[in-house]
Order: structure tokens, then C-alpha cells, then sequence
């Protein structure tokens, strides 16, 4: 995926500086638009067709999630990642349920970054090792016997769906399945339902959780 125009929503001028750095660094030349507040991002989120946003959720003027939103419903092609200090999990869980795509935590080298950054377009989520175990911790505290139930309800799951799964897990787009898969969007579309449906999750998150709980990148890895 081409990353031609970002978005940096940051109110930590050193945060910035290093951020806007590492993506210059990861992508060829992108445009960089810059914010310090939710007032000077939202006009920019609504007059520019983003690839890729990187924000704060603490900032001076109110939570970066409301951003989240803006950005999915502006564009729902557009990956936005959560580069917060802390790992409360209520921000955690908004920010994904609002449809970020990752949610790296503040202390990571420029180099780790740059990595996590090159695994987000190339379908892998970004997701700090913490905040990937808390995503798994949640559902498992959910309901205990999940773990049984997903692997049971991923026998009813056909070669193709198992396939979709991985790939939604990984972050793409239903425009970017039916693409590597080469098949419309359409049917992209009613396998994900029936994905849901099968697995008795609501969204992308839950489906992530889901596969990572059955493994089902390493099933795919494998094949």
C-alpha cells in the first residue's frame, strides 16, 4: 500500500519531531500535515483523502478518539494508529472499537517504530506486545470458556473464510481482500458477516482477538 498523505496529531513537540522523522524515514517522501490539538486535526481530516494517521488520544483540547471516528467515517481506507504513553484500557478498547488500526505505546526506538510502521502496510497489526495481550486477556475475561467455544466454531469456518479471517486480522480492508484474493468486494463482504456470525464476534477487533487465540496467523504462515 502507497502511503502518500499523513496525518501527525501530537501536542509533544519532541514526540513530533521523532515521529514525523521515522515517516519520513518508513515511506517515500509522504505528505506530513501536522496538529497539536482535535480543533487543528479536524479540519484537515475533512479536506484531505489520508492513507495514514498516527495521534495522541491526550490532547489539550480533549480525546484524540472522537479523531478516530472522524477519520473511519471521512474514509474508512485510511489506518490510524494510537501512539499514547499510557495503556489504560479504556482508551485501549474505544480506540479499536472506533476503528484504529494500531496502538503503539510512547518508548519505542525510531528503529522499532519504523518496523512496526513497514508491518502495518504490509497487513500485520501494530499492536505494542502489552496492548496484544490485553486484547487477549479481555476476551478471555469475558468468558472463560472462549478459547473452547472460538476453537469449536472455527471447525464450522470454510478454507476461504479461515483465509479472510487471516487477512482481516491483519488489518486489510475489505478493498484490499478482495484484491489479493481476487474476488469482489461484495463477496468479501458476506463472508465476513458469516465469519462473524460463526465466531459470535461484532467487529474487527473481536475478530483479531479470535484469530490470535486459534492461531490462525501461524495456520496461515504455514500453508
Amino acid at each position: 500500500m502507497k502511503i502518500d498523505q499523513v496525518l501527525l496529531v501530537e501536542d509533544h513537540q519532541d514526540a513530533m519531531f521523532v515521529l514525523n522523522n521515522v515517516v519520513m524515514g518508513v515511506f517515500n517522501q509522504p505528505r506530513i500535515y501536522a496538529a497539536k490539538s482535535i480543533a487543528e486535526a479536524l479540519p484537515l481530516i475533512d479536506s484531505i483523502s489520508l492513507d495514514l494517521a498516527l495521534l495522541d488520544v491526550g490532547l489539550p483540547d480533549g480525546n484524540g478518539i472522537e479523531l478516530i471516528e472522524r477519520i473511519q467515517a471521512a474514509n474508512s481506507a485510511t489506518m490510524t494508529v494510537v501512539t499514547p504513553i499510557f495503556d489504560d484500557d479504556e482508551n485501549l478498547f474505544n480506540a479499536l472499537r472506533a476503528g484504529a488500526a494500531g496502538y503503539l505505546l510512547k518508548g519505542f526506538t525510531p528503529d522499532e517504530l519504523k518496523l512496526y510502521l513497514k508491518d502495518l502496510v504490509n497487513g500485520k497489526p501494530a499492536l505494542s506486545p502489552s496492548i496484544a495481550h490485553k486484547v487477549l486477556e479481555y476476551f478471555r475475561r469475558s468468558d472463560p470458556g472462549l478459547t473452547a467455544e472460538l476453537q469449536e466454531q472455527e471447525d464450522n469456518l470454510t478454507a476461504r473464510e479461515i483465509e479472510i479471517l487471516s487477512l482481516v486480522a491483519k488489518g486489510c480492508q475489505t478493498k484490499e481482500v478482495a484484491q489479493i484474493l481476487d474476488i469482489s468486494r461484495n463477496t468479501v463482504a458476506h463472508h465476513i458477516k458469516s465469519i462473524y456470525t460463526k465466531l459470535n464476534v461484532h467487529n474487527r477487533a473481536q475478530a483479531t482477538a479470535a484469530a490470535m487465540k486459534l492461531n490462525i496467523f501461524d495456520q496461515e504462515d504455514n500453508r
